[in-house]
């Protein structure tokens, strides 16, 4: 029994052991895959953002160049004598300008003007740098050839990182004259590289091409060494892009996705700690070297229960076995009816023989000596015939109980015997999952038993029903509408039983097979299910099939069909929750002023025909410029542009020139002019589709849909119509096709940096238009003022601003703040 516990211990440790390895190093490897995954996409999403800032910033520079204004100042500075009366107008018209471009650029270091010769800086945002020379300065030279991005270096006077976008500057006989050179700080550069980033637990690394680190993330970045020096590193200046594992500058394990950004000349590189990483496939291994000790343990106790239940019957008929070949004629008890039990009554009936004979010889002692000596020789020859018959009956016994407790063991039913006074006798260890630790032979009268019920019923199943009980009536019984409940788990069972006879024809025990048959009643369920689906199905088929095309045409009134085609359906029922895509578009908002104020004077009833009159009139003026309407809000409208900036902000200047019209309709007792607020955002956007089961709806998500938000409320702040934001004044191909000015520089929820946001005027009355279009310059160069605080000089500009257009309501309020700081 020693040897028997020993093997099986070791065996399931052995087992354990390689299980729980096996699964350690598959766990460890799908994590490491599934951590570089994440890294690849946290540089991708950096990579991108990185790009499309400074594509942004190129193109913002390049059409600076272009505007004819700049164009038409920076000729005269760079081909008039500078001491000249010319020379000075044309610089403080450039000041004013650039105090714009300025502005409208929160990253902007400063700006400069170069001549084409020897690379003066003819004028400079910063005139301390006025009259240096960058004849041998990189951007400088390339500059003169196209627009050229110089790599990020450090600032000699900030000591910050910086980045110059350089583009050359043609005259009216389209030869280069000069170089405009744009100096960037890198913050919200650097916003990017901390701020994009799915999981928190990474460190990135933004890294120039002389190895120097530029910006990272890390807590502890004033101990990176001066030179980064690393095997990611090492590739991704080669230009190949990839993976790598390895020690970090600080000699910590990492996992890593190094990348080469062209556009920057730079290398991003993105890591996570190994140790940190792998941290849940060490628990998982801590879990399984627990459990799998447990599961031995209680193994290990399981089996030496077993082995004792088997071999102490054994163990009774060796002893008896022993004691008779000693000449010690005991009975041997008989512990069970088995082969066990059999030879024990054999070895009994074996005693009582001998006895028998013990008793002859005794009573014949006195007879002669050859009776005696024959006798002898016979009691001799029957010893010999036990002793062989013993050794025969013994292991013949072991091996059969042996191999009908390891079939019943096998079989893939409960079993379980009850002898002829109903007492259990034998359960396999199926059975004792299924009826609970009670259902076993000599069981603890506290162990519980698993009740048995009438199938789909609380009703517990009726004793004298049950198969076994039947059995033993010497019934053969088959049933299927019993189901045994263990806790709030119901296992629906099917069950023969069936009587055991001995020789005499009686009953001497009932057996009977349980199966577990949850799999055949799900599947007959599911099929049932199937076939009541397949029919409603086939009856709803054809009047479905009657409605699709009404329900298109119905549909895209609700859903445009420009929606599905940017999430690259054809049709409505193609559309599933989740479905999403990223596109770059203008954002829309426009709302009623004080309508609640209009909506109390209205009945319900007026009130849907007033939004819909109104609606009506707003909705071509979308269409036209190839505007999707995302959804209405009451009175609010939702539009989105994908075809152009200038194309949102037509749409708006449109809307408001429709209102117009639409008031003089109302110019009458009652029906008092309706006034509204629009603002437009450009910016990258999630467009698809949300809801849950029974309802969906299109949305769009993005920080770009909160400031379009934002700026429609900022227009009831100043009094103005429409608002746009820097982003969509960068997006716009010609600037100079709208009448637009610089209103003020807002702080976006979240965001600690400041956007730009100008007026679009083109849809006021002619006389006004007139008259801001007269005092743009001076409004522009006091709000300048205004952000210097320079208070003195900005009031002087509002003043001049007001005395030409009394009724401009942001220069009103403008002065009043300038003056409130003086």
């Amino acid at each position: 029994m020693s040897k028997l516990i020993v093997s099986f211990l070791v065996l399931s440790l052995v087992t354990g052991c390689s299980l729980g390895t096996i699964a350690y190093l598959d766990a460890r490897s799908s994590i490491i895959q599934l951590v570089l995954e994440e890294l690849q996409t946290s540089a991708t999403l950096k990579e991108k953002a990185l790009n499309r800032w400074l594509e942004s910033h190129r193109k913002a520079t390049v059409s600076l160049a272009l505007l004819p204004e700049i164009k038409t100042q920076a000729e005269i500075l760079l081909t008039r004598n500078s001491s000249g009366p010319e020379f000075a107008t044309a610089y403080r018209e450039m000041q004013s300008l650039m105090s714009v471009a300025f502005a409208s650029q929160s990253d902007v270091r400063d700006l400069l003007i170069l001549t084409a010769n020897q690379g003066k800086i003819i004028f400079s945002t910063n005139p301390n740098t006025e009259g240096q020379l960058r004849s041998a300065d990189e951007y400088f030279i390339e500059g003169l050839k196209q627009t050229y991005v110089q790599s990020v270096y450090l600032s000699p006077t900030t000591n910050q990182p910086t980045l110059t976008i350089s583009t050359p500057l043609s005259g009216a006989n389209k030869q280069i004259i000069g170089v405009l050179a744009v100096n960037f700080n890198l913050e919200t550069a650097s916003e990017i590289i901390t701020t994009t980033n799915p999981t928190r637990s990474e460190q990135t690394y933004w890294v120039s091409r002389f190895r120097v680190p530029i910006y990272t993330n890390t807590s502890s970045s004033q101990k990176l060494p001066r030179r980064l020096e690393s095997q990611g590193l090492e590739a991704a200046l080669n230009q190949k892009n990839g993976t790598h594992q390895e020690l970090n500058y600080a000699g910590k394990p990492i996992l890593g996705v190094h990348r080469w950004l062209e556009q920057w000349n730079s290398v991003l590189l993105v890591e996570k700690s190994r140790n940190q990483a792998l941290k849940p496939v060490q628990q998982l291994a801590t879990t399984i070297i627990l459990t799998g000790l447990s599961l031995s343990i209680i193994l290990v106790l399981m089996i030496y229960k077993l082995a004792r239940h088997l071999t102490q019957p054994l163990f009774i008929a060796t002893s008896g076995a022993t004691h008779i070949a000693n000449g010690k004629l005991k009975l041997v008890p008989l512990t069970s009816t088995d082969e066990v039990g059999i030879l024990a009554t054999a070895l009994n009936r074996i005693s009582r023989q001998l006895y028998r004979l013990h008793n002859g010889l005794e009573d014949n002692k006195n007879k002669a000596e050859k009776t005696a000596k024959e006798i002898k020789e016979e009691n001799s020859s029957l010893n010999s015939q036990f002793l062989t018959e013993n050794q025969e009956i013994a292991p013949d016994s072991q091996l059969n109980s042996q191999h009908i407790h390891q079939f019943l063991e096998a079989i893939p039913v409960g079993v379980v015997v009850l002898d002829a006074q109903g007492n259990l006798y034998y359960s396999n260890h199926l059975a004792q999952e299924l009826f609970g630790p009670g259902a076993v032979p000599h069981a603890d009268s506290q162990a519980e038993i698993y009740p048995s019920y009438v199938a789909g019923t609380e009703q517990i199943y009726a004793e004298k029903d049950l198969p076994l009980v039947r059995a033993l009536r010497g019934e053969s019984v088959k049933i299927d509408d019993i189901e045994v409940h263990q806790g709030e788990r119901i296992i629906p069972i099917q069950a023969w039983g069936t009587p055991i006879y001995d020789e005499a024809g009686n009953i001497a025990f009932a057996i009977a097979a349980f199966q577990d048959i949850s799999e055949r009643k799900t599947a007959e369920d599911e099929r049932q299910n199937f076939i009541e689906d397949m029919f409603q199905i086939n009856c709803d088929l054809q009047l479905a099939l009657d409605q699709e095309e009404q329900l298109n045409y119905v549909a895209e009134r609700f859903v445009p069909h420009q929606f599905l085609t940017f999430l690259g359906y054809e049709s409505i029922v193609e559309v599933k929750i989740g479905d999403a895509v990223q596109q770059e578009m203008s954002i829309l908002f426009s709302d009623i002023r004080s309508f609640t104020q209009l909506s109390e004077q209205m009945s319900p009833a007026d009130n849907f025909k007033f939004i819909n009159a109104y609606l009506a009139q707003m909705e071509p003026a979308i269409l036209e410029n190839y505007g999707l309407i995302d959804k209405y809000i009451g009175d609010g409208i939702i539009a989105l542009f994908g075809s152009g900036a200038d194309r949102a902000v037509q749409a708006g200047i449109d809307m408001l020139k429709r209102l117009s019209e639409y008031n003089l309709t109302r110019c009458r007792p009652g029906r008092p002019p309706i006034e509204i607020g629009i603002g437009i955002n450009t910016g990258d956007l999630m467009l698809g589709i949300v809801g849950g089961k029974d309802r969906m709806d299109t949305t769009v998500i993005s920080d770009a849909v909160n400031l379009a938000a934002r700026l429609e409320k900022l227009t009831k702040q100043y009094h103005i119509p429409l608002l746009i934001s820097e982003n969509t004044f960068l997006s716009l191909p010609d600037p100079t096709a709208f009448s637009l000015r610089l209103i003020d520089k807002v702080c976006v929820s979240g965001k600690s940096k400041k956007v730009s946001v100008f007026e679009v005027f083109d849809g006021d009355l002619p006389e006004i238009k007139d008259k801001k279009l007269a005092t743009k310059t001076k409004f522009e160069l006091g709000i300048t003022y205004y952000y210097q605080e320079k208070y003195h000089q900005a009031t002087q500009q509002f003043s001049e601003c007001l005395a030409e257009n009394a009724t401009d309501a942001v220069a009103q309020m403008y002065w009043q703040k300038a003056m409130s700081r003086i």
